[in-house]
């Protein structure tokens, strides 16, 4: 099976396992495709995973799991979960995801519902440029107002000795 969702259609749902949240079905895979608008990332929050299965969920273990890519084909920067502990909240690398769940033969589980939002990327060196440049500004204003003021005061004393 296959899901394709478009920020462009909706910035934000839920997607489940096939059947959830009843017993999902063997031997099953189901792809979901996420695509954004050029700067977004896809946001995947699990509110519910049983996905039967031991970590690190591959073929040795017998598992069932939900595998997440950056491409249209596997990437292992993000590792296969399984079992009951949801995993951490999950967030793509650039405008397109893809989350696959894959079922064998041998047992089931409820599988998961999920959460995907759409949100703009803001690189993180760019928001650390810009707080320095607003850091400096602000140190650079603190120095200008310690100046005048301090040129102030002189001004003040010197007018007072020039009166006495």
């Amino acid at each position: 099976c296959g899901f394709n969702f478009n920020s462009e259609d909706r910035s934000n749902g839920t997607f489940t396992s096939p059947n959830f949240p009843g017993l999902y079905p063997r031997n099953t895979e189901c792809h979901y495709f996420f695509k954004g608008k050029p700067k977004e990332r896809v946001h995947i929050t699990f509110n519910k995973f049983d996905v039967d299965g031991i970590p690190p969920c591959n073929s040795d273990t017998a598992s069932d799991y939900v595998e997440f890519s950056n491409y249209r084909t596997v990437d292992r920067k993000i590792p296969r979960h399984c079992g009951v502990k949801k995993p951490k909240v999950i967030e793509s690398d650039g405008d397109f995801f893809r989350v696959t769940f894959k079922s064998n033969d041998k047992f089931d589980g409820t599988g998961f519902e999920a959460l995907y939002q759409f949100k703009p990327y803001i690189d993180p060196a760019t928001v650390k440029r810009i707080s320095s440049n607003s850091t400096a500004s602000t140190s650079s204003d603190t120095t200008d107002r310690t100046y005048t003021f301090l040129f102030t005061l002189v001004s003040l004393v010197m007018l007072l000795m020039i009166n006495v």
